[in-house]
């Protein structure tokens, strides 16, 4: 995962497969970094992403709590069909919003 701070903007550019093992790898950076830089708005950015799993869901779903109580925006970017059938399917369009890569 690479990480990138412009201004207010924390973006997450997730890569390979968002399953349990991956989320075991990156779950307590995220965490940390959305604490400690108190960014207006986070992107998870699943240009790079193959695969994702319920504990990638599970994931999304942790870091828009985290982003709610620290009164900043999460978005999503990056996705591909099978990753916004998976998103649709789970709900989290109705809590989350997607951008369009730039």
């Amino acid at each position: 995962m690479r990480v990138e701070k412009k201004k207010d903007v924390l973006t997450f550019y997730l890569n390979e497969d968002v399953d349990d093992y991956q989320i075991s790898l990156i779950k307590e950076e995220c965490i940390r970094l959305i604490d400690s830089v108190h960014p207006a708005k986070v992107i998870l950015d699943f240009s790079e992403v193959s695969f994702v799993d319920s504990t990638g869901i599970g994931f999304v779903l942790a870091r828009y709590k985290q982003c709610a109580a620290n009164q900043c925006e999460l978005v999503l970017r990056g996705l591909n069909q099978h990753h916004r059938v998976i998103f649709a399917m789970s709900g989290l369009f109705h809590l989350i919003k997607e951008e369009a890569c730039l």
